[in-house]
């Protein structure tokens, strides 16, 4: 071989080392870009599951909220009721003046009136404690066996911290986990005493499918866990770094803290009662699919350097599709009440506000309220899978019924509201027709129903309320007909009435 030859040779070896470097240098370029390209994606991937999932929990945090104070309420309503007479709240068991019969026959008055008061509801203990630890009602055996050396009233009347109502709620009292309790001062020396089940707030914390893995928790002021998805850690204290997240974070207006950490993303709503609903997911489940994806894209990325740029439009695809699919999905969940089909509290209400907001020069609110009675026979006799498809059907048969200017939606429970207005008709005729279509519900329920009719009694009650004044809110409207189907309730049920100044 000449020397030219080798030259030749010599030089085209390096213009090959040249091009493989060349090519090296590129690919590793394109690699490190694409690697890098898709660690931005996932990264804003990663952030943007975060926000969505947590508006989703703070959501459904909040709608937990309004039910546990819808339940909250109704115990403090009920026993209300203990002031409707004064014998009731004003005898005094440890009255050493009173003669014996006289005693008697007032306990025998009160206990019958407690027992027409507890059927209201699934209670396990419903009755007075006085400051001799004298009982009247029923306190189950359960509560009494906690003070085996007495005390019982000295020990409720320390939960009785609001002197304003004087009232107040309990639990883990003597290392009770058990039952949650409700303290009314009826007089200096006589105290009822309301308790549930905490397991009877199963059927409250009820959330959507796509949160199977959130853990849903209801915290008393002093932290310790009264009711938990995870049934083991009832009784214990809210784990250290939840407790730690919501401590930093922020309160709102609504005494709502969200936080979004790297290990969790966390909502919290203060209840009517100062305890609270704490909803939690681990960060890491909700990026779980993320994680995944990170790993299979960095590998294809250095193996498949040359397809950078189809790579890349595949990731994008693929994130954003689930991305998307999700956010609709959720937005439709946060909105419309899983069981019913119809909207939830919160959404009836932004719905009903969003009108009242809406200029009208003359204007007629119509607000009804409906809520079955005797339902809690229906989960009693027939199941609570079978009080369930009785909420279905009332949906249904609301939906069928009203056309879709009228918004419909469930308040909690077995309770439903209603809301339509009319613009530039006369007041009494609306009436007559609001009158005419109620009725017609009232009948077809009872039609609808007629199987359940038989075996639970059960049947429908309605409170009605009608105003032109385009200044009252929301809240107003909802308070008067329920008062107005307070009323329907105790003038016999499965009737309806119109809210009247006066009523209570």
């Amino acid at each position: 071989m000449s020397g030219k030859d080798k030259r030749h040779e010599r030089s085209g070896h390096r213009f090959r080392l040249f091009q493989i470097e060349i090519l090296i240098i590129f690919s590793a370029l394109i690699a490190i870009v694409t690697i890098f390209l898709d660690y931005v994606i996932l990264q804003r991937s990663d952030r943007a599951m975060k926000e969505t999932v947590s508006k989703l929990v703070a959501a459904d945090s909040r709608q937990l909220e309004l039910n546990i104070n819808s339940y909250l309420q109704r115990m403090e309503t009920t026993a209300t009721l203990m002031f409707s007479d004064e014998a009731y709240y004003e005898y005094d068991a440890t009255d050493e003046s009173m003669e014996e019969y006289d005693k008697v026959k007032t306990e025998e008055l009160i206990s019958s009136r407690i027992v027409d008061i507890g059927l209201m509801d699934n209670y396990a203990d419903f009755g007075i404690v006085y400051s001799d630890d004298h009982k009247v009602g029923w306190i189950s055996h359960g509560t009494e066996d906690l003070f085996p050396d007495g005390g019982m009233y000295d020990t409720f009347a320390s939960y009785i911290v609001n002197e304003r109502k004087k009232d107040g709620w309990g639990f883990g009292i003597n290392g009770n986990t058990d039952r949650m309790f409700y303290f009314k001062r009826l007089n200096p020396n006589a105290i009822l005493v309301s308790s549930i089940y905490t397991r009877e707030l199963a059927s409250v914390f009820v959330y959507p499918e796509q949160l199977d893995s959130m853990t849903v928790r209801f915290v008393d002021d002093s932290g310790i866990i009264m009711f938990s998805v995870n049934t083991d850690e009832i009784g214990s204290s809210l784990p250290g770094d939840i407790a730690a997240e919501l401590n930093q974070a922020a309160t709102d207006a609504t005494n709502s803290r969200t936080v979004i950490s790297s290990d969790y993303i966390i909502n919290s709503n203060v209840c009517s009662n100062d305890w609270q609903v704490v909803c939690s997911i681990p960060t890491r489940i909700i990026l779980e699919e993320n994680i995944r994806l990170r790993g299979f894209t960095v590998r294809v990325s250095i193996c498949l350097a040359a397809l950078f740029v189809l790579i890349g439009l595949m990731l994008i695809i693929n994130i954003s599709k689930p991305v998307d699919g999700m956010v609709s999905t959720l937005e439709n969940r946060a909105e419309i009440d899983r069981l019913s089909g119809v909207m939830n509290k919160a959404t009836f209400q932004d719905e009903v506000e969003k009108i009242l907001a809406k200029e009208a020069k003359e204007r007629i609110s119509v607000f009804v309220m409906l809520d079955m009675d005797n339902f809690k026979q229906i989960n009693d006799k027939l199941g609570h899978i079978y009080g369930d498809q009785v909420i279905i059907r009332v949906g249904k048969l609301l939906k069928r019924m009203y056309n879709e200017e009228t918004l419909i939606g469930r308040l909690g429970g077995d309770e439903f509201a209603l809301y339509t207005e009319c613009v530039g008709v006369d007041f009494t005729a609306v009436k007559d027709a609001v009158s005419t279509q109620v009725e017609y519900v009232l009948e077809e329920f009872l039609i609808e129903f007629e199987l359940e009719r038989e075996q639970c009694n059960v049947s429908m009650s309605a409170g009605v309320y009608m105003t032109d004044d385009m200044s009252e809110d929301f809240e107003a409207l909802y308070g008067k007909a329920d008062k107005a189907l307070y009323k329907s309730k105790n003038s016999g049920k499965n009737c309806f009435n119109f809210y009247r100044e006066g009523d209570e």
